[in-house]
């Protein structure tokens, strides 16, 4: 009777803890997908930002010029009379000169009737555009703005035109044409698709070819009618893509799904989160499509771990009822036999003697293992709290502030010179807008890659490259304190063993802390070394500030120990560089060094590289 009400207690435990693993994986699953997804969304949002600014930039580079071409009294001159063909010839030759200066694709002069009166491309000269929405505007005193394919060269362009006025009277429209298409093969670098569609939802620029002169939807009689009259697309198909709304449940976006036609009939179906941006002035919109194929990988990932701590925690909970029924066979074998002992004294003896020291055996066992799990609880707690206080986010933000500012600098700066006409100073100013975006590019490469993931591997790093990452990733800082770096190493394949990412954190915690010490110092300086000892090699970096206390060396990297005062800091950098340089299998200590400042040294095995001496 009594096993018989066990077994059916076991069968309902057992159901509940089935039902509740089910729904512990299932959430699991989800909550993993929903954080999977708005990570990604918003990656893509900040990615769609700086596309559609540097969209903007170039658009904004030409807006202008034909309004500045239409003031100039040469080109008027054409449009009061009727222009002999030198002076046709001559005005052509100096559009040329000006297009290849700007950048432009094509730049013309059309009087008010929409012939081409002088342009940069001979071919346009004669020909009659007045059908371009782009001249209406402008022949209406606005500034036209339109996206086609030239009717004469083909090329895709953004066209800008402006009148031309005499006075109050409109002679004719100045058009400068842009080639946009340039921008498609810097997006086929990012994580996903990048498409630009105009108002009608006609995809004219996309990173994926075979998107171009495609449709998000179908078009309407009145649409398809109105680009033949304006010969906008010419003779493109303007087929729609295949596209099917899959959810809309998170604060990213939307996903989709488009299916593709492949080689031999094939048909390929993927899934993208898709973010949008709208430019008011261009009547454009942008769409970053981000890839969500791996986000299955990380649910699964995630599942699978869940799964794990499930069936361990099963098999914790069986072993732990086996041992309380194990523990209540033997009180009941000891009740049983004390029963006995009342009536077997004399005989029993030996055999009490036995079970008792038995039970006290037990007893302790079970202490001592009750102990250990405690202890490896805390440990557990302990890690937890470091792992998670320990990662370090990749912020772009300050970064970044200082260059875009110089950037809009000199933009400015551009615009000026170039309505006084002063080209060459105009160029330096691009310049230098190229230079900053690269050194922006640069630094938000190095930051990607400092924040990535990375296995747990010990495999052969690169010395040099580790140490002048981590000084760009603290170059901002390095500069504002005024800190002098006095960096020797020098040679290029030093390589130890460690990670890429890991190294970096040792090395921004190390010169982080040193950045820290160096606050008040007089002399502000960080010296950096490499050399070679044995097998390992050596790397000091050293401060010039105050030093560390000689009855606080030896606490340093001890977790939550930390000198500074309350709020300004944790006490986690060297204890997460020390536990890292372990990992290593190095060491790392510190010491005051005779001329000022703390010493901190590290020992990393040599990777299978030749020794050279440190120039």
């Amino acid at each position: 009777m009594r096993k018989n009400i066990f077994q059916r207690t076991w069968f309902k435990l057992a159901l509940i803890g089935t039902v509740l693993s089910a729904l512990v994986l299932w959430q699991t699953a989800y909550w993993s997908r929903l954080i999977t997804l708005d990570q990604i969304g918003e990656r893509s949002q900040h990615t769609l930002s700086l596309i559609v600014q540097a969209l903007q930039g170039d658009l904004s580079k030409y807006r202008y010029l034909p309004q500045m071409l239409g003031e100039n009294e040469r080109f008027k001159g054409l449009l009061r009379g009727t222009p002999t063909e030198t002076e046709i010839e001559n005005a052509s030759v100096e559009l040329s000169r000006l297009s290849t200066i700007s950048g432009a694709l094509d730049t013309y002069l059309m009087d008010s009737t929409g012939k081409t009166v002088a342009a940069s491309t001979r071919t346009f000269i004669g020909k009659n555009f007045s059908y371009r929405p782009y001249f209406k505007a402008a022949m209406d005193g606005r500034l036209g703005r339109y996206f086609a394919l030239g009717t004469t060269s083909g090329e895709r362009g953004y066209y800008f035109a402006y009148p031309v006025r005499d006075n109050k009277k409109i002679l004719g429209v100045f058009v400068v044409k842009i080639q946009v298409g340039r921008h498609e093969k810097s997006w086929q670098d990012q994580d996903g698709e990048v498409i630009v569609v105009d108002k009608a939802g006609v995809i004219f620029l996309s990173s994926e070819p075979k998107w171009q002169f495609q449709t998000l939807s179908p078009l309407s009689k009145e649409v398809k009618t109105k680009f033949r009259e304006s010969k906008q697309y010419q003779n493109k198909p303007l087929n729609p893509l295949s596209i099917s709304s899959a959810e809309a449940e998170f604060s990213g976006g939307n996903i989709i799904t488009i299916t593709t036609e492949k080689d031999r009939g094939q048909r390929l179906k993927e899934q993208f989160l898709i973010e949008e941006e709208y430019m008011a002035d261009a009547e454009l919109r942008i769409l970053l499509l981000a890839s969500t194929k791996d986000v299955g990988a990380r649910v699964r990932a995630s599942v699978a771990t869940a799964a794990i701590f499930l069936i361990s925690l099963i098999f914790a909970a069986t072993a732990m009822n086996e041992r309380r029924k194990r523990l209540a066979d033997r009180i009941a074998l000891q009740e049983e036999s004390n029963t006995q002992l009342e009536r077997r004294v004399l005989e029993r003896t030996n055999d009490l003697t036995n079970v008792n020291i038995e039970l006290k055996n037990e007893v302790s066992e079970r202490k001592r293992a009750e102990e250990e799990v405690r202890r490896t609880q805390v440990t557990l707690v302990q890690t937890a709290k470091l792992a998670a206080l320990g990662q370090m986010s990749a912020g772009l933000s300050h970064e970044l502030n200082q260059p875009l500012a110089a950037i809009r600098s000199y933009a400015d700066n551009a615009r000026e010179f170039l309505d006084r006409k002063r080209h060459d100073t105009a160029k330096q100013n691009l310049k230098g807008i190229s230079e900053l975006t690269e050194r922006m590019a640069r630094i938000i490469r190095n930051l990607r890659t400092y924040a990535r993931e990375e296995v747990i591997e010990i495999r052969s790093t690169s010395l040099k490259s580790a140490m002048d990452e981590s000084l760009l990733l603290m170059d901002q800082r390095i500069r504002g304190e005024g800190i002098a770096i006095i960096n020797t190493i020098s040679v290029d394949d030093i390589a130890v063993m460690g990670g890429d990412v890991r190294l970096q954190q040792v090395f921004v915690n190390l010169i982080s802390n040193a950045l820290d010490a160096l606050e008040d110092a007089p002399v502000k300086e960080i010296h950096i070394s490499a050399g070679f000892e044995d097998e390992d090699v050596i790397i000091k970096i050293r401060d010039t500030g105050a030093g560390i206390a000689e009855d606080q060396i030896i606490n340093v990297f001890d977790p939550f120990y930390s000198s500074k005062e309350v709020g300004q800091g944790m006490g986690l950098g060297l204890s997460i560089t020390h536990a890292l340089i372990d990992q290593f299998g190095g060491s790392i200590a510190v010491h005051n060094d005779p001329r000022g400042g703390a010493n901190f040294t590290l020992r990393l095995k040599q990777a299978n590289f030749a020794k050279k001496a440190l120039g």
